[in-house]
């Protein structure tokens, strides 16, 4: 049993110098609510500076792709998305600063000699669950099959542009505030930070793809993705490097890109495997987690 001391040792207070993840003190259940809240609001405003640009400068790339002009045509609509992960680290700089009150360094988002490594094995591990996945329920038929068409587009600018949009401006997006500022800030264990975080993630998603066929449909599509943070959660803790939850975010949209290019498309039967395969993996890598119940 442990006792009182030992407890509190675990628990990494707030004046502390951390570099994340950490277990921080925990907040009740309003202060879980209120940081869920602003972590949807720091997902959605991050996408702001990116409408603007698009809004107000030409960007329309569509003559430059007619002309061939590719590199010019991907910058065009690549280079204002990036803007969106920017803004993102900049508003998590202010809630660190003035709600947590703790150092920006306890996001963990910085770059050192563990991010590309941890990026590649994130990206990996998505990799081999999606394709596989997808690929099955697609020759059982229980997803659509679709037949290969050859693109307006070379293929390294359809692969450059699921790069832009999977790792920057949804991987480094969502995962630096729903894991690098979201569970530090909610604080507690390891394994309290993860669930939480995946609940949250799970719910936002319920909106996502602009509504669901069925009920069900959306319910396993927002499981999915509460199974997916929870994975990702516990990478990054296993790791100590915030990238490897981005790669296992920016791998799942690559690894759904190389299903489609060998004809195979993801339904409802694909989330249902590939839910159970990242909560597998999320529970085997925080089962080997130091402390990460207490």
């Amino acid at each position: 049993m442990t006792n009182a001391t030992s407890s509190h040792e675990q628990i990494t207070t707030p004046s502390e110098p951390e570099h994340g993840p950490a277990m921080t003190p925990p907040v009740g259940r309003w202060g879980v609510l209120l940081r869920a809240g602003i972590a949807l609001a720091l997902t959605l405003v991050a996408y702001g500076p990116m409408l603007l640009v698009t809004r107000f400068f030409p960007m329309d790339a569509r003559a430059d792709a007619l002309a061939g002009n590719w590199w010019l045509a991907l910058a065009k609509q690549g280079g204002p998305i990036l803007l969106i992960p920017l803004t993102a680290v900049l508003l998590i700089a202010v809630c660190t600063r003035w709600l947590d009150r703790r150092p920006f360094s306890i996001t963990g988002i910085r770059f050192d000699r563990r991010t590309v490594p941890a990026l590649l094995l994130g990206t990996a591990i998505s990799v081999a669950i999606m394709v596989p996945a997808t690929l099955l329920t697609a020759r059982l038929g229980l997803v659509e099959q679709v037949e290969l068409t050859s693109g307006s587009q070379p293929l390294w600018v359809a692969v450059a542009f699921t790069l832009v949009l999977g790792y920057g401006m949804q991987g480094i997006t969502e995962e630096v505030v729903w894991r690098g500022w979201f569970t530090q800030s909610v604080g507690g264990s390891y394994q309290r930070q993860a669930l939480i975080a995946a609940v949250g993630f799970g719910l936002i998603h319920i909106m996502s793809n602009g509504g669901h066929a069925s009920f069900w449909v959306g319910l396993a599509y927002m499981i999915n993705a509460g199974a997916f943070g929870y994975a990702a959660a516990a990478l990054y803790f296993a790791t100590g490097s915030i990238w490897a939850a981005v790669g296992i975010h920016g791998g799942l949209h690559l690894g759904t890109f190389i299903a489609m290019e060998f004809g195979a498309v993801g339904g409802t039967a694909t989330e249902i495997v590939t839910l159970v395969l990242y909560l597998v993996v999320g529970l085997l890598v925080m089962r080997r987690l130091p402390g990460a119940s207490r």
